[in-house]
C-alpha cells in the first residue's frame, strides 16, 4: 500500500475506531491475543516481535505511519506488537472494516494492495538468510526508503538491535555494515537519519532480493 492510499484508507477507518497512544515499548497486543481488531499507525511505528522459549526475539515487521498491521487469517494474532517510538494507532474491529470494504471499491481496492505487499515482502525475507551482511542492510534501506516516500534522507527510530532481529543479524554485525556502507561512500548517517548517497548502487546490491515492482 503506498502512502497515499494507506491515509485515505486510514481517514475512512479513523472514525469507526478508537485512537489511543503508545509510549515507546508500549504494547499493542500479545501474541495469542484475540484477532479481532485491525490496526493502522497514525503517526510512529510498531514492530510486531515473536519471542521463542529460549528468548531468542525476531522482528517480523515494523509498521509506518499509513500502513496497517494485525490482519491475521486465524482469530488469534501470531505476533505480538510494541511501538517503537511515540505512536498513535486506530484500533479497528474486523467486522468494521470488511463491512467499510465491502461498500467501497477503492478502499478493497487499498487493502487488496497493501495485503500483496505484506506477502511480497514476506517473500523477500525469506531469502534474506542467503544474503551477506551489506546486501541485508541495502535491502533493509532501499525498502524503508520506498515506504516512507523519502528522496534520500529516512529517519530510522529503531535500534540496531532491531534491524538485527529483523535482518537475522547481531546488533555488532549491523553497526559494522553501517560502518562499511558510510566507508564505500554508499551512505552517511547523522544520529538516527540516514542520507543514501547512491541508491543505485544499493538497489543493485539488493536486486536479488526486492521481487516486487517499486
Amino acid at each position: 500500500m503506498d502512502r497515499a492510499a494507506g491515509d485515505l484508507t486510514l481517514a475512512h477507518i479513523t472514525p469507526l475506531g478508537r485512537v489511543d497512544h503508545h509510549a515507546p515499548g508500549a504494547t499493542l497486543y500479545a501474541e495469542g491475543d484475540s484477532g479481532d481488531f485491525v490496526y493502522g499507525v497514525i503517526a510512529g511505528m510498531v514492530r510486531t516481535i515473536n519471542v521463542s522459549r529460549d528468548g531468542h526475539r525476531v522482528v517480523r515487521g515494523f509498521h509506518l505511519s499509513g500502513e496497517f498491521f494485525g490482519m491475521e487469517r486465524a482469530h488469534l494474532h501470531a505476533s505480538s506488537a510494541e511501538a517503537v517510538s511515540d505512536t498513535w494507532a486506530v484500533r479497528c474491529s474486523r467486522s468494521r472494516l470488511d463491512a467499510l470494504a465491502a461498500s467501497d471499491s477503492q478502499i478493497a481496492n487499498a487493502l487488496w494492495s497493501w495485503l500483496l505487499r505484506m506477502a511480497a515482502r514476506a517473500e523477500d525475507l525469506s531469502v534474506l538468510g542467503r544474503a551477506s551482511a551489506a546486501e541485508k542492510l541495502a535491502y533493509f534501506l532501499i525498502d524503508f526508503m520506498g515506504r516512507v516516500s523519502a528522496a534520500r534522507s529516512i529517519e530510522l527510530p529503531m535500534s540496531r538491535t532491531d534491524i538485527g532481529d529483523y535482518l537475522g543479524l547481531s546488533s555488532e554485525t549491523v553497526s559494522r555494515t553501517f560502518t562499511t556502507l558510510r566507508r564505500d561512500g554508499l551512505i552517511t548517517t547523522h544520529g538516527r537519519y540516514v542520507i543514501l548517497l547512491n541508491p543505485g548502487a544499493l538497489q543493485r546490491m539488493s536486486s536479488g532480493l526486492m521481487r516486487r515492482p517499486s
